[in-house]
């Protein structure tokens, strides 16, 4: 592990899903979850987002309340933290309305990403593309140079396939779960952790620090265990 703190912050159902099989339901959110989302990213010097994730979005999460962006300033923060996508093909559309945010963006991506990809050229000029390895991100080279850049604390918002890399890298401290009170179904629906799955001795253990309850959603803080 680094010295770079890694959190996860994300809602899932409680059936444990993180988007439905119709893509016409909308996303489940209300103005408690928003708040200790925008709390939780305010903290951030960088966020970690993933591909599909702000394919679907469009946009970044930005923090609006003044007094968070009050206490940003007064820790020598800029308004709002980096935005990094992960996307190891670079599979993005130049017309996201991300691109042209008015924030700072990363995108984590490969080699084989920037040579396949005929729009890196242009996408450069919006977004610092960073080269983590010819056809996988390499974790640890990221880790380094956020580090090398001054990056102190992480926030991840996945979706399920960028939580999974980064817990099979070793590289969450902790997590902080909304569970909300509904029940999406399907067993094609995505869940927080996606990927492989985890072999039995390397199957990530937490430790339940804190929970919360306001009206029938749940706010449940875990430590990773080493």
């Amino acid at each position: 592990m680094s010295a770079i703190q890694t959190t996860v912050v994300l809602a899932m159902t409680a059936d444990g899903k993180i988007s439905s099989v119709d893509p016409n339901v909308p996303g489940y959110s209300d103005a408690d979850d928003q708040a200790h989302l925008e709390y939780q990213f305010s903290l951030a010097d960088l966020v970690l987002v993933g591909a599909g994730t702000i394919r679907t979005e469009g946009v970044t999460f930005t923090i609006r309340n003044p007094e968070l962006l009050a206490a940003r300033e007064v820790r020598g923060q800029p308004p709002q933290p980096i935005t990094c996508v992960v996307s190891g093909s670079l599979d993005l559309s130049l017309d996201l309305p991300f691109l042209t945010q008015d924030i700072e963006r990363w995108i984590f991506t490969t080699h084989t990403g920037l040579e396949r990809n005929s729009d890196a050229t242009a996408l450069q000029k919006l977004a610092e593309l960073i080269d983590l390895g010819d056809t996988d991100l390499d974790w640890e080279r990221a880790y380094t140079l956020m580090a090398e850049r001054g990056i102190h604390k992480i926030v991840a918002l996945g979706g399920g396939s960028l939580t999974a890399s980064l817990a099979q890298a070793g590289r969450i401290d902790d997590w902080w779960l909304t569970i909300w009170p509904v029940i999406y179904g399907g067993k094609h629906a995505s869940s927080p952790v996606e990927g492989e799955g985890f072999v039995a001795n390397a199957i990530p253990h937490l430790q339940l620090l804190e929970t919360r309850q306001i009206g029938s959603e749940l706010f449940l803080h875990y430590r990773t265990l080493k």
